[in-house]
């Protein structure tokens, strides 16, 4: 172990490797910042530059576009937003108990992170299209709820009588207008709160008497 430091040893090529994902995932926070205080279309790039304590030509060796940095934040928010319902839908539970979980899942992520949450699903930043990159990540989150949905479908007695795909869109429609109005009218409160938070159990009330077969 070197005396001088705790970390391991790393050649030039590492450490450069190193020194340069910190200046990116930097340029990355320090763009939230901005986004999260003016607005998710405000971002400038020559901002981001004077924050870093660079010239503007050298933001370039990171990111060739500002509309780079907003695809970067994209994808993260995707992977972000994965992560949250993964770990939401692996918990056990009834398809009531589910669907109740993955939507305040989903209403929390959008409330704690709203910059990214408008740049994922409201599209504010105009001539921005998502690289196929992201849109890959974001339509493979995509696929995973869709089999979720199938799965609570095929594992209970619902019937929502439309193919599955059909039903988590409708189901999906359902939870991003509760979500958008709750952050539109109470962006401070957290899930489960305010006029439009506190209807998340009986929106899933309203599918779930849908899908359920009269007796």
């Amino acid at each position: 172990m070197n005396s001088m430091t705790d970390e391991p040893y790393l050649t030039p090529k590492q450490r450069r490797q190193r020194n340069r994902q910190q200046v990116i995932e930097n340029i990355l926070s320090i763009a939230r910042e901005m986004m999260q205080a003016d607005g998710v279309a405000a971002l400038r790039f020559n901002a981001i530059a004077r924050r870093l304590g660079m010239q503007p030509p050298s933001l370039y060796n990171y990111f060739p576009s500002k509309h780079a940095i907003y695809d970067a934040l994209f994808r993260t928010g995707f992977e972000m937003l994965g992560e949250t319902m993964r770990n939401a839908e692996r918990q056990p539970g009834s398809p009531d108990e589910q669907l109740r979980r993955g939507v305040r899942a989903f209403m929390t992520f959008a409330q704690e992170n709203q910059d990214l949450y408008q740049l994922m699903m409201q599209r504010p930043v105009p001539g921005f299209v998502p690289s196929e990159e992201s849109m890959a990540v974001s339509l493979g989150q995509l696929q995973a709820s869709y089999e979720w949905i199938g799965q609570l479908i095929r594992g209970s007695d619902l019937q929502p009588g439309m193919p599955v795909e059909q039903a988590a869109d409708l189901f999906f429609a359902l939870v991003n207008g509760l979500t958008d109005l709750h952050l539109a009218n109470n962006p401070d409160l957290p899930a489960g709160q305010g006029r439009f938070g506190s209807l998340v159990d009986r929106a899933v009330e309203l599918v779930l008497a849908a899908w359920r077969p009269e007796k």
